[in-house]
């Protein structure tokens, strides 16, 4: 259940983990018009102004569900947008009045991370804001320029290396299946997202996360509209577990502490460990679902 109070817009998204957290609009819709999301097609992107009428919305959610709130999640689509400072005086503040509270994230576009300073970056993780949700989709250039994602594999890596280094910690979501069923395509789309997940990784041991989701083509997409016109053809269950294998199978041996986790809904199988600890039971159970179809998420268990 997560704790609600004014000023959110529906439809509202956060992340699975988030599925307790205090929900807080910070801005309306997201920055991006990704080819394959539709979750804010509704919505015209704005920063709300009024920092004031935003405490108020967080002094209404202390008063209303008092020591319950140990999350807040910053709404919506891309509230690392704002201003650093803004951010960290609203950070600050949610500590101040929720005694409890232990955790401040917010999604984020890697553009917007680079944007700011290590100083500024690092002066926000001591204010108390402790992760960042970043839909990475791919490695693959051509797939992140297809998608209009806005960034490159480079920008990626250097905006989870700046988060490292301030102490935020680092949550990046793939998007299996997002090249298509073109065979050399998907191999290279997970095969540049291993390359990212290795450049990704902190220099020191500290907790880090991948998140593959399933590719769900969804009306009101460019991207339905692509699959329409003959244009895009979606992968097959057993091409997306053959993606997540070589995903998988790309990443280094040596990556540590990088929770790797596919419980999302739409996802087929169901993972979740350490890599590359954890890697060669990862390949083993994904071959298993490959060879027996029995073993998968079933489509009507499967959603977003």
């Amino acid at each position: 259940m997560n704790y609600v109070v004014g000023n959110l817009t529906d439809p509202v998204f956060r992340p699975p983990s988030e599925w307790n957290a205090l929900l807080i609009a910070v801005t309306n819709g997201c920055t991006r018009k990704c080819t394959f999301c539709a979750m804010y097609r509704t919505k015209k992107f704005s920063v709300r102004k009024d920092i004031e009428e935003i405490k108020q919305d967080i002094k209404i959610a202390a008063n209303f569900y008092g020591n319950q709130v140990r999350k807040v999640f910053f709404e919506d689509g891309n509230a690392f947008v704002v201003k650093p400072e803004i951010l960290i005086d609203l950070t600050k503040y949610c500590y101040k009045i929720l005694p409890n509270l232990k955790k401040v994230s917010a999604y984020a576009h890697a553009k917007d991370i680079v944007s700011k300073s290590d100083e500024d970056l690092k002066r926000l993780a001591e204010s108390g804001f402790t992760m960042v949700y970043v839909g990475i989709e791919s490695g693959d250039d051509e797939v992140l320029e297809a998608c209009h994602k806005g960034t490159n594999q480079d920008e990626i890596t250097l905006a989870a290396q700046k988060c490292h280094k301030a102490g935020i910690a680092w949550s990046g979501i793939f998007l299996l299946g997002l090249a298509g069923n073109n065979p050399e395509k998907s191999k290279k789309h997970a095969i540049e997202s291993a390359k990212l997940i290795n450049r990704m990784a902190p220099p020191t041991p500290i907790k880090w996360y991948i998140s593959p989701l399933t590719l769900r083509v969804t009306p009101g997409t460019e991207l339905w509209t692509q699959k329409s016109k003959g244009e895009f053809q979606p992968c097959s269950s057993t091409q997306i577990l053959e993606e997540l294998y070589t995903m998988i199978e790309y990443t280094s041996d040596d990556l540590q502490n990088c929770i790797f986790n596919t419980n999302h809904a739409s996802n087929y199988l169901n993972l979740k460990g350490s890599l590359a600890k954890d890697k060669k039971e990862f390949l083993k159970r994904i071959e298993l679902a490959i060879k027996n179809p029995n073993v998968r998420r079933p489509d009507y268990l499967r959603g977003l």
